[in-house]
C-alpha cells in the first residue's frame, strides 16, 4: 500500500493581487495564507500516515527573491523528514525563474527531478515515481518524450507541470493531450499548472489538483489537495481542504427593501451564509448589491458609510472581511415621475452614452488616467484595449445610474 498527497501551485509568498492590500491586517492574513496552506498539507501528511508528498510544480513564485520563503519550505520538509515521509518535487514555470527554488538546500527526504527526467522505483510500496522539471520558465514543447517508460509490475506515477491542450487564463506550457497521457502507460498522472481542481480521467487517473490557496477573487472558492491511496494496483482519491483564506463573491438582492437597517441586515445574512458554506476558513467577500429600491440613491451616495457599518458588524462576528462593495442598484420609479424633467434627462443620458463619440471620449479619459498611474499598476485599468474600453463603458453606465438615482430620490430622509 502507498498513500500520498498530490498538490501543486502553492506559489509560496506570491505577491498579493487582491484589493486586500488596502487593509494592512487583511493583507497580512492573505499574505501568509500560502505558507499556512503548506503547513496544513504537511499536517495532513503526518496525521494520515502518508508515505509521500508530491508537488507538481510552482512551489515558489517567480517574483520571490527572499530566502525566507525557502527557509520556511525547508522547515516543512524537515518536519516530513522527521516523520519518515518522502517528498517528490518538480519545477514549474514559476520555479524556473525563482531564486529560492534554485538555491534551497533540500533535506535528504526530498527528490527534486531535473529537466532531463528521472524515475524512483519504490518496490516495497509497489510504485514507481517519475518526474520532469522545467529547465527554463517557458516550455513551448511537450515534455512527454523526456519521461522514462513505465516500470513493469509497479504502479507508475508521473509528475508533470502542463497546460494540457490549453486553458482559459493560462499560458501554454508543456502542451499535451489527455490521449497522449493515457497512451504513455502510467497509472496516475500528478499534474500541475491549472489552478482549478479537476479529475480528467480515471483509467488511468489524470488529476489536476488545483492550487491549495487562492490569492484573489479570480481564484475564488475553497481550495484543496488530493489524498491518494494505492492498494493492490487500485487508487482511491480524497479531496483534502487546505484553504486558510477563501475569496468569494456574494450578490445580495435589495429589491423592495427600502429601509437602511433592513438592507444592512440582508447583506450581513448573505455574507454569513456564504461563510458557513465555506467552512472554517476566513472569508474575504466581494459584495455586489443589486435590485430596484428607493435606497439606491442613498447607498450610492453613502457607500462608504454603508460599507463601514457592514465591516463593523462583521468585526464583531469574526472570520469575515469585505474586500469590495459594488453597488449595482436601480432607483425605484416614483409615482408621477413619468414624463418629468428628471425622467427625460435620464433617458437623454442613456441615449448619449450609447453614441460612438461619447464612448470614444470616455476611452480617451480612461487612457489618460492610466497614463498618470505608476507603470506597475496601470494594468488595473485594463491590460488591453478591449479591457480599457469595457471599463470606460462600465464607468459611464454607472455614472448615469448614479445621476438617475439621485434624480429619483425622495425628498428628505437620512441614511441612518
Amino acid at each position: 500500500m502507498f498513500r500520498f498527497i498530490h498538490s501543486a501551485d502553492l506559489h509560496i509568498d506570491s505577491p498579493l493581487k487582491s484589493l486586500a492590500l488596502k487593509d494592512e491586517d487583511l493583507a497580512a492574513r492573505v499574505g501568509s495564507a500560502s505558507r499556512q496552506a503548506l503547513s496544513r498539507i504537511t499536517d495532513t501528511c503526518i496525521a494520515r500516515d502518508a508515505h509521500a508528498l508530491l508537488i507538481s510544480g510552482d512551489l515558489f513564485d517567480g517574483d520571490i527573491k527572499s530566502m525566507k520563503a525557502a527557509a520556511f519550505v525547508t522547515g516543512q520538509f524537515e518536519r516530513l523528514n522527521d516523520a519518515g515521509i518522502r517528498v517528490f518535487l518538480i519545477r514549474g514555470n514559476h520555479d524556473a525563474e525563482s531564486t529560492p527554488s534554485r538555491e534551497i538546500e533540500m533535506p535528504p527526504n526530498v527528490t527534486l527531478f531535473t529537466g532531463h527526467g528521472g524515475v524512483v522505483p519504490l518496490p516495497e510500496h509497489g510504485v514507481a515515481i517519475h518526474g520532469v522539471s522545467f529547465s527554463q520558465p517557458s516550455a513551448p514543447d511537450s515534455l512527454l518524450p523526456r519521461f522514462k517508460a513505465p516500470v513493469a509490475g509497479l504502479f507508475n506515477i508521473g509528475l508533470l507541470h502542463t497546460s494540457l491542450a490549453g486553458a482559459a487564463g493560462h499560458d501554454t506550457y508543456a502542451p499535451c493531450s489527455l490521449r497522449e497521457l493515457s497512451e504513455h502507460g502510467f497509472d496516475y498522472w500528478a499534474l500541475g499548472h491549472i489552478h482549478r481542481r479537476r479529475v480528467h480521467a480515471e483509467a488511468p487517473f489524470i488529476v489536476m489538483p488545483g492550487m491549495p490557496q487562492g490569492r484573489d477573487i479570480g481564484e475564488a472558492g475553497p481550495k484543496s489537495a488530493t489524498l491518494v491511496t494505492v492498494e493492490d494496483g487500485d487508487a482511491t482519491l480524497e479531496e483534502i481542504p487546505t484553504s486558510v483564506v477563501i475569496f468569494d463573491a456574494v450578490t445580495c438582492d435589495l429589491g423592495q427593501i427600502d429601509d437602511w437597517r433592513d438592507a444592512r441586515h440582508a447583506v450581513l445574512d448573505q455574507v454569513r451564509a456564504c461563510a458557513r458554506h465555506n467552512g472554517e476558513a476566513f472569508l474575504v467577500a466581494r459584495v455586489t448589491l443589486t435590485g430596484t429600491t428607493d435606497l439606491a440613491w442613498r447607498i450610492r451616495r453613502d457607500q462608504d458609510l454603508f460599507r463601514d457599518e457592514l465591516s463593523q458588524a462583521l468585526t464583531g462576528i469574526g472570520g469575515i472581511a469585505i474586500e469590495t462593495l459594488e453597488v449595482a442598484l436601480s432607483a425605484q420609479p416614483r409615482s408621477g415621475t413619468e414624463g418629468s424633467a428628471g425622467a427625460e434627462l435620464a433617458g437623454i443620458m442613456q441615449d448619449l452614452i450609447a453614441t460612438p463619440a461619447f464612448e470614444e471620449r470616455a476611452v480617451e479619459l480612461v487612457r489618460a488616467l492610466a497614463g498618470e498611474l505608476p507603470p506597475d499598476i496601470r494594468d488595473a485599468l485594463g491590460a488591453s484595449e478591449d479591457e480599457l474600453t469595457a471599463l470606460a463603458k462600465t464607468l459611464t453606465a454607472e455614472g448615469a445610474d448614479d445621476i438617475a438615482a439621485c434624480l429619483a430620490a425622495p425628498q428628505g430622509g437620512s441614511a441612518s
